[in-house]
């Protein structure tokens, strides 16, 4: 049965966070020398310190907004979508703030060289749109996203939620894949959001009937930003946002599968026109091994293609490590009880430190971080902070060996923050639990600092 109304939009969460981040770089280009870098004149990559960035959050009547940094920036201030009005609760960058915000959406602008501005939600979706716990990363400008396990039907709705933070239009294309074959989506091109406003799409309004979809969104102008809203009524019930995953590779790790052998189900989409072979392996506790079933899945070209993980992955918490000989996205479903859903999304290794949410207004719970080191061995130092900033305890560093996933919950109390500083490859997500409900949250570097090119002048 068709729902009148997705949870997000009973919560005024609908628009769960499009999202912006606008980097402005202390130095983008610097003059090259012939014979530095790869010997034609260019020079490679260089990183520089980001001092301004900007993101949006949902907002709702039950939906907790969190605003942190690394580092204390210089100022930071906070206002609604889309009256624009001051949210001063989320105000200051010198702490850890959270606010429950009456609108369609918080924007936050951070100004501070290299303080690593960050954004979170959370809440819980109403029963009556499917339930479950959710959290998520206020995340940025998008200019082209990747986004699996989405649905148009048989009680499995997703919503896309748009946002445009500036103040000329913006737009974005859409192309659309099945089980069978690429979708031809109605009105997909072009999509108009206005200034400063939230568009949100539902996606049987494009395609209608679908229970397996994957979406691939491209900005064509201006500043948007995109997240997906995924709720289920019928089994397996539960809602959680939907982020990016990887764009299309040969080799791939999917972090942060939760625990639970049951209910697994990998998505792969392969846009291309030939079949592409994948091999899976699990990524455990013990080691890196090929579970009977995955030895090799087959996906046609154009293609999204849904696989039940058997339950000889184990039930431990894991990830995936994805080999292919064509180009593949991917994203794992899990639905470990009948009550909710959660998903994870392939990401790349951290590339510097990492913020991850504690204290999430009346929620307030350490995560269960999920560490893997795909490749070789690597370590995590983990760190807690309260809300004013200032350590609690002691640094600990979780020592991770290579092809292998380590589950740790970090002992702190009062904590309203962690702060993760890796060494080598690990990529991470953080499960969330409240007695049934759950929700993984991939984890991603602050925005310390980006790579700026280096060029040579012209002659």
């Amino acid at each position: 049965m068709t729902p009148s109304h997705g949870p997000l939009d009973v919560l005024k969460a609908a628009a769960f966070p499009a999202l912006a981040v606008v980097l402005v770089l202390a130095a983008v280009l610097a003059p090259g020398a012939d014979g530095d870098g790869d010997g034609d004149g260019a020079r490679r990559p260089t990183s520089v310190p980001v001092t301004q960035s900007s993101y949006a959050c949902p907002a709702g009547s039950i939906i907790t907004v969190a605003s942190g940094q690394v580092e204390a920036g210089t100022s930071a201030t906070a206002e609604v979508l889309p009256s624009r009005t001051p949210a001063s609760g989320l105000a200051g960058a010198d702490g850890w703030r959270t606010a429950v915000v009456d609108g369609e959406g918080v924007v936050v602008d951070q100004q501070g060289t290299g303080s690593g501005a960050v954004g979170y939600f959370s809440g819980t979706a109403p029963a009556s749109g499917g339930g479950g716990l959710v959290v998520g990363a206020c995340t940025g400008i998008v200019d082209d996203a990747w986004l699996l396990g989405l649905g148009s039907g048989n009680g499995h709705f997703s919503t896309l939620i748009l946002t445009n933070l500036a103040g000329s239009t913006a737009s974005v294309d859409l192309s659309l894949w099945g089980p069978e074959g690429p979708i031809d989506a109605v009105d997909a091109d072009g999509i108009v959001v206005e200034p400063h406003s939230v568009r949100r799409i539902r996606l049987d309004e494009l395609a209608a009937g679908e229970s397996e979809v994957a979406v691939h969104l491209t900005r064509r102008r201006g500043s948007v930003s995109a997240v997906v809203n995924d709720t289920s009524t019928s089994a397996p019930r539960g809602t959680e946002p939907i982020s990016a995953a990887q764009s299309p590779r040969r080799t791939q790790v999917v972090g942060g599968l939760v625990a639970g052998a049951s209910g697994r189900t990998l998505l792969v989409l392969n846009p291309g026109t030939s079949t592409a072979r994948v091999d899976v392996e699990v990524v455990g506790q013990k080691g890196t091994f090929t579970p009977e079933g995955l030895e090799q899945v087959s996906v046609a070209g154009g293609t999204v293609q849904a696989v039940t993980i058997p339950a000889s992955a184990g039930a431990e918490p894991q990830a995936l490590r994805l080999t292919s000989d064509q180009p593949v996205s991917a994203t794992v479903r899990s639905a470990p009880t009948a009550t909710d859903v959660a998903y994870a999304e392939s990401t790349p290794a951290l590339s510097g430190p990492t913020v991850v949410p504690v204290a999430l207004g009346d929620r307030s719970s350490v995560p269960q971080l999920v560490l893997t080191a795909a490749e070789d061995a690597a370590s995590v130092e983990v760190q807690a902070f309260d809300a004013s900033m200032a350590p609690v305890g002691s640094p600990t560093t979780v020592t991770l060996a290579a092809g292998t996933t380590t589950a740790v919950r970090p002992d702190v109390e009062g904590a309203a923050y962690l702060v993760l500083r890796p060494t080598g490859r690990v990529v991470a997500a953080a499960t969330y639990t409240d007695g049934d409900r759950v929700s993984s949250l991939a984890l991603s570097a602050a925005p310390v600092s980006a790579e700026a090119p280096q060029v040579r002048p012209a002659r």
